[in-house]
């Protein structure tokens, strides 16, 4: 195999399954919060967990009165 093949096959792959989100992943991400590149909201661990999405996202939904 080439350089290119090898390259190509490389980017192919499909992303990996980060899981679900839960508390211990806000804390893991403040804790290595040096490590964390991109959104200073997501460094400082403010962001939902998949719990917390469901219960905006179903009182989002809910219909007007």
């Amino acid at each position: 195999m080439d350089k290119k093949q090898d390259w190509k096959n490389l980017i192919d792959k499909p992303f990996p399954d980060i899981g679900p989100i839960t508390d211990d992943i806000r804390e893991q991400t403040t804790k290595y919060i040096h490590r964390i590149r991109g959104s200073v909201r997501i460094a400082l661990g403010r962001f939902f967990t998949d719990e917390e999405y469901e219960l905006y996202r179903n009182n989002q939904l809910k219909p007007l009165p």
